[in-house]
């Protein structure tokens, strides 16, 4: 009789918690002679932090996996999913499309025992200077996203702004944020900055002129407001909070715009994090208590859920050389993420130019197809020595189909070929094709 396989999972957790709290990634092969099919059901845990690394080239499914992933966590018995909160930066604008059914895909699902189904506990955030525009289009954001100029520090917008650390501009913004800091001025604007660049008088006009034109830039991405979006409003248990960054895709300094997003959105989860564990380990003291409840436990009041950050195209966040806004933040997270209940998911296409850390501290890893032979490098350095065999031994045996990958779980120190099930809710990653049909379902748009 087959098995289920769980992965993530260590076997005291196995014992104590069984399949609660896992979801659904996809199926095993196993090769019987000649012949590949598909065998175990996989599951992956979601209740613990994780650092999972999804890779592969182009076209090769890894968006589509990290998809399965989070709608797998909102698609938790409701016990389970109101103590998990996903946050997902989209770089190139398709996760949205999670909130309408995979009609397309409707006879695949069947296979699997799966229906078509849109996710309601989608909520889309798109920065607040693009909002209307957004919507304008047809686009379904929910709501605006801002941040607060007074939120970001020196290195902030040095690392936004591309400045060298000795650079003029540099040291007129950290001598403006100092005398802020003396003046005990904790909230302040792009224009309260703008003012106090002109009356710097100690600096040469070109450099404060430089300064202010930063800063105006900065107005137009359209991603500053006085009031700045609430962390609360993005760590909501049983939701899914989508920031749409794709206006900044093809824009100068996109990526520092994006960086300092990801940057900010990391602190802030992390602190509120760290805060609400101190409280949980109070509370666990004096009764007893777990965060994910056994039938005889005793209900609790309401917590802080645990967080899921999703992160495309990691390797422009979190570069092997190099640091963005985002960097510090997130190796933070890979190295003392676990205490506070974060878990990490990163995809890139390029393994070989993350950070080194990514590849260290990454305790699952789902690998699609790869070919550059620095990004098969990058990932033999992670095959761990009971493996006993490279990536591109693994690579080779896999079916050459949509969904096709290896697992490596360094929890049970094994590694699974296996196929990721397929999405119920609509997958807005495919490649667009010149020959267009038809389709009769009507998925409520």
């Amino acid at each position: 009789m087959a098995f289920n396989i769980i992965v993530g999972r260590n076997e005291e957790d196995k014992k104590k918690f069984g399949e609660k709290g896992t979801i659904l990634l996809g199926r095993a092969y196993v090769k019987m002679g000649q012949t590949t099919s598909l065998s175990n059901y996989v599951y992956m845990d979601v209740i613990k932090a994780h650092v999972v690394f999804v890779v592969g080239k182009r076209g090769s499914g890894k968006s589509y996996t990290a998809s399965v992933i989070a709608e797998g966590i909102l698609d938790l018995p409701e016990e389970v999913s109101k103590n998990l909160a996903v946050i997902m930066l989209d770089t190139m604008g398709v996760f949205w499309t999670m909130k309408y059914p995979n009609e397309k895909d409707a006879d695949l699902l069947e296979e699997w025992n799966l229906k078509p189904k849109g996710l309601e506990k989608i909520k889309v955030f798109t920065p607040f200077g693009k909002f209307e525009d957004a919507k304008s289009k047809g686009i379904p954001t929910d709501y605006p996203f801002s941040i607060k100029a007074s939120e970001l520090t020196g290195e902030d917008w040095r690392l936004a702004f591309e400045l060298g650390a000795s650079d003029s501009v540099t040291i007129l913004i950290e001598k403006v944020l100092g005398d802020f800091a003396e003046q005990k001025r904790e909230e302040y604007t792009l224009d309260h900055m703008i003012q106090a660049f002109e009356k710097e008088e100690s600096f040469p006009t070109d450099v404060r002129n430089e300064a202010i034109n930063k800063m105006r830039a900065a107005k137009r991405w359209g991603l500053f407001s006085d009031e700045g979006t609430k962390i609360d409003v993005l760590i909501k248990g049983g939701t899914v909070s989508i920031l749409d960054m794709s206006a900044y895709a093809t824009s100068e300094g996109g990526w520092g715009v994006k960086a300092l997003v990801v940057g900010l959105i990391c602190k802030k989860v992390f602190i509120e994090r760290m805060i609400s564990r101190q409280l949980e380990e109070v509370e666990a003291i004096k009764v007893g208590y777990s965060y994910f409840k056994l039938e005889e436990e005793i209900e609790s009041k309401e917590k802080k859920p645990l967080v899921w950050f999703f992160v495309d195209e990691a390797h422009e966040l979190l570069p092997s050389e190099g640091k963005t806004a985002a960097t510090d933040a997130l190796v933070t997270i890979l190295r003392e993420g676990r205490q506070p209940g974060i878990s990490l998911l990163l995809i890139t296409q390029q393994p070989g130019k993350v950070h080194s850390d990514v590849l260290t501290q990454s305790d699952i890893v789902i690998g699609h197809r790869l070919t550059a032979k620095r990004d098969i490098d990058a990932l033999n350095a992670m095959m761990q020595s009971y493996l006993g065999d490279t990536l591109t031994g693994y690579l080779n045996t896999l079916p050459a189909e949509p969904g096709a990958a290896i697992l490596l779980d360094d929890n049970s120190e094994r590694l699974f070929p296996l196929r990721t099930r397929p999405k119920f809710s609509w997958h807005g990653g495919e490649a667009p094709t010149a020959i267009k049909y038809k389709r009769s379902a009507n998925l409520g748009i």
